[in-house]
């Protein structure tokens, strides 16, 4: 199988490092030389061009976007001269999953078929297998399912039920009845990967808010509470075992309890946003979600522990840049 692949990034390079393992032929593009380095070090062959991409790939090409959501509309453009029809191009990137649709629809006036595919886990998950969430034409998915079965964490690395609690839901995807799989699904027409996955994110806007708010809530108290120990035991068999609190565990590893060199200020990344917008649109309350969002817009002029904590976690999921305090 070979598949064309435009960016280089962090998750990128790693989701490349992950198909070349499996056996993929990878013809990469990317606008810095480093990560282009870095790929044709891993063994994909990178060209200097987006036409160059499209030449060194058989028809009918498949060719994964994993760009900005704000260069998107540019890097098609050039793609666009140099495509055939019966091609698929799939947006791997956390773009607004309205103009995914947009863009299908005007994909399909050129016979080009498009797929929106929302990813989670991180560089480690691209790596190690991720969460892929996918819209679009269901024909074409189950086309090429292949690709996101490569790319998705094997099952036996999803959490399956366990004997004393029944709770817990294995992940599986939901358009294959033939075996197994990884962490995969087909979710819907075009747009809905992008949806889902803009929806994941407001709910981890949620998530890491209430994590970090509890976690102040322990420093401050009197009991000076080993917060790495609270954190470990949390992750084993209670409620609210998860991922995050995993990764707060080794950030309290690497960074001490204080996180005395991370920042109180915390970015956010528009999706957050934009789920805010969707579910006032839809006439749905999002307390939480909303209060997460307003938290981190005022965290550049209120920097607090709290802060500190979702820095930290961005910082362990996403390897997203971390300021000293120092710099505030």
């Amino acid at each position: 199988m070979q598949l064309g692949y435009i960016g280089l990034g962090k998750m990128g390079l790693a989701q490349v490092e992950r198909l070349l393992l499996k056996g993929w032929r990878v013809v990469a593009w990317n606008r810095s030389e480093e990560p282009r380095r870095s790929a044709r070090k891993a063994g994909a062959e990178v060209r200097e061009t987006l036409d160059g991409v499209c030449e060194r790939l058989m028809t009918p090409r498949i060719i994964w976007l994993m760009v900005s959501h704000a260069v998107i509309d540019d890097v098609l453009k050039g793609l666009l001269p140099h495509l055939s029809n019966g091609d698929t191009i799939i947006d791997g990137g956390n773009s607004f999953y309205k103009h995914s649709m947009r863009r299908a629809r005007a994909l399909a006036r050129h016979g080009i078929h498009f797929l929106d595919v929302g990813v989670s886990g991180g560089p480690s998950g691209a790596r190690g297998g991720a969460c892929l969430m996918v819209g679009g034409d269901r024909k074409i998915f189950t086309r090429y399912e292949r690709l996101f079965s490569d790319l998705s964490a094997a099952p036996s690395l999803i959490t399956t039920p366990h004997k004393e609690h029944t709770n817990k839901l294995e992940i599986v995807g939901m358009s294959s009845k033939r075996r197994p799989h990884g962490s995969y699904a087909y979710v819907g027409r075009s747009g809905a990967g992008h949806f889902v996955k803009m929806v994941h994110n407001g709910i981890e806007y949620g998530m890491m808010q209430s994590i970090g708010e509890g976690f102040e809530i322990m420093k401050e108290s009197k009991f000076r509470l080993p917060l790495k120990k609270v954190a470990d035991l949390y992750n084993k068999g209670s409620v609210i075992e998860s991922r995050l609190m995993e990764w707060l565990a080794k950030a309290f590893g690497a960074h001490g309890e204080d996180l005395k060199n991370i920042s109180g200020v915390v970015a956010h990344s528009g999706e957050g946003l934009w789920t805010v917008k969707i579910a006032k649109e839809l006439g749905v309350p999002v307390k939480v979600i909303k209060d997460a969002l307003d938290f981190r817009l005022k965290s550049k002029g209120n920097p607090s522990y709290t802060g500190q904590v979702i820095s930290a976690l961005r910082n362990q999921f996403g390897g997203h840049h971390v300021r000293k305090v120092s710099m505030e």
